[in-house]
């Protein structure tokens, strides 16, 4: 009976596990998405462990809660991936507030989306997996140098004073994030974005659309706002109310 008691015990203090929740009604960006926590600090009933499972129903990837070693007060997200039973290994978080995590219809690969603030501070990785290897693909660099290119830093009015080393490293300013998948896992759809900020001058909170190949990242279509908003109806739909044109230094 002891034994008994001391299971039912310890059963009581691991916390369950939830399987796959639907799609988030509330999605950030990928409205197929599920959407959970970086971190609690005060709520911590928003951060419940989760599996987000492959639409094959073989692989998935484990959301569990640590305390964190600097702050005991905060519990920070561990993302563990599995395959056919076995670990490939662990992810990081790519945003700070929240995450969310999308499986291609194939479960050959996942895309993870996070944002640390309100002003476009947003990151996508991609990864690509087999039942024996995890590989993380860079799709965003190809788009990153396009908005540079499209909205150029150094010409908005009201240019910010680092907008040289800004336009070399567009990785570090501009807001990169993916809303769907592409002919299984061979594409993905990715929504860029100059922060909303006035720190930006001229061109803030101006947005472009791709479409893009997995996993080097070349640029399959660009879609300007409108054609985009039509094309993918984006769940950040807010952001397609056609900003304000970009504004330059010489006006043109």
């Amino acid at each position: 009976m002891a034994a008994v008691l001391l299971g039912l015990a310890t059963l009581a203090l691991v916390p369950p596990v939830v399987p796959n929740p639907p799609p988030n009604q509330e999605a950030i960006w990928a409205k197929k998405g599920v959407v959970f926590r970086a971190g609690c600090y005060n709520s911590r009933e928003q951060c419940s462990p989760l599996q987000i499972t492959s639409p094959d129903g073989g692989k998935f990837v484990q959301v569990s809660y640590r305390t964190d070693p600097v702050d005991s007060g905060i519990r920070m997200a561990s993302l563990v991936v599995s395959a056919s039973g076995r670990k490939l290994g662990r992810i990081d978080l790519v945003g700070t507030v929240e995450d969310e995590i999308l499986w291609s219809p194939d479960s050959r690969a996942f895309f993870i989306n996070g944002n640390n603030n309100a002003d476009a501070d947003d990151h996508v990785a991609l990864y690509r997996l087999d039942e024996t290897e995890l590989r993380r693909s860079n799709v965003t660099k190809q788009v990153e140098t396009d908005m540079t290119r499209s909205f150029p830093l150094c010409r908005a009015t009201n240019a910010m004073e680092d907008c040289e080393w800004l336009t070399k490293h567009p990785g570090q300013y501009i807001g990169v994030v993916a809303l769907d998948w592409v002919g299984g896992s061979s594409g993905v759809v990715l929504m860029a974005e100059i922060p909303c900020t006035s720190a930006m001058g001229g061109i803030m909170c101006q947005v472009l659309g791709y479409e893009v190949a997995v996993p080097d990242g070349t640029i399959l279509r660009r879609m300007e706002p409108r054609e985009f908003a039509a094309r993918w109806q984006p769940s950040m739909a807010w952001k397609f109310n056609l900003p304000d044109p970009p504004s330059y230094q010489d006006g043109k």
